[in-house]
């Protein structure tokens, strides 16, 4: 039903995924091309595009190792405790981006794309932010096993809308 590909240096395909960012968010105009492209540079980057039997991409998704320094992994630290700080933010992967056309939605694609992300990532926790009231993302990380770790985050001065952060332990592998 759906081909799933992982990104890699060589076939980076960061047109067609902002263009699909724009379509399912109707943001035209904002940077989320040259924002993909930097984060592509960050420790630990890996993510996923996913097409339908046509060829046509219809989600992805994206992440990194949360490090001191980075603006968004900034911005959590600063919302939790030194305890929520250390249990969620040390040897951390962060999932930035997931998403899936609405055509396409409720058939288990972000369920796939989540768990191909997280896959072999050796590090203690994930986490990620979404919007407070998007009940479909909630729903679909709570059953994923992903717990609230903070409610009403509100991560920029220019948009008010308040966030969850939500964190997932994983398992290390040890080879």
């Amino acid at each position: 039903m759906f081909k799933v590909k992982q990104l890699d240096g060589s076939d980076f395909m960061f047109d067609e995924i902002a263009f699909l960012y724009n379509d399912i968010w109707n943001k035209e105009g904002t940077d989320f091309l040259g924002r993909l492209k930097r984060h592509s540079n960050y420790e630990g980057f890996r993510g996923f595009v996913a097409f339908n039997q046509e060829k046509e991409m219809i989600g992805y998704s994206y992440g990194y190792t949360s490090l001191e320094g980075q603006y968004y992994r900034d911005l959590l630290a600063k919302q939790l405790n030194p305890h929520e700080l250390e249990a969620w933010l040390e040897n951390c992967f962060e999932v930035v981006e997931l998403a899936v056309h609405p055509s396409i939605r409720r058939s288990g694609l972000g369920q796939l794309l989540v768990g191909k992300l997280l896959e072999g990532v050796e590090h203690k926790t994930a986490i990620l932010t979404t919007q407070e009231k998007n009940i479909p993302a909630r729903t679909l990380y709570q059953n994923l096993e992903w717990v609230v770790v903070k409610e009403s985050f509100i991560p920029s001065s220019v948009d008010a809308t308040p966030y969850v952060i939500m964190g997932k332990s994983l398992v290390v592998s040890r080879k």
